[in-house]
């Protein structure tokens, strides 16, 4: 392959994985090898776990409370040693919120 030749990124990725990628470039063909291997045994590990379907004790909520779609995004915040699972959802305009005890 020529320089003329280089290969071109892939689309489907967003801005970070672009990032990641251009830092990439810049790595010596070994290094890039071995992030190949890895990024592939990634891949096939994520395929897996995807096939077994999400768990309880993924660190996500087994249920969504009511009135929480369940594309809301989650995370887990501590307030004075409880842990609270925290939703935030997009509904038109505005952003809403609920913190539920987890």
């Amino acid at each position: 392959m020529t320089a003329d030749e280089r290969p071109t990124p892939p689309t489907e990725l967003d801005r970070v994985g672009h990032e990641a990628l251009d830092e990439l470039a810049t790595r010596e063909p070994v290094a890039l090898r071995a992030a190949s291997a890895y990024l592939e045994e990634l891949a096939a590990w994520k395929e897996s776990d995807d096939e077994d379907g999400p768990s309880p004790d993924d660190g996500g909520p087994a249920t969504y409370p009511d009135g929480v779609p369940e594309r809301a995004s989650v995370s887990v915040t501590e307030i004075a040693g409880t842990e609270y699972y925290y939703f935030q959802w997009r509904d038109g305009d505005e952003i809403r919120s609920e913190t539920v005890r987890r």
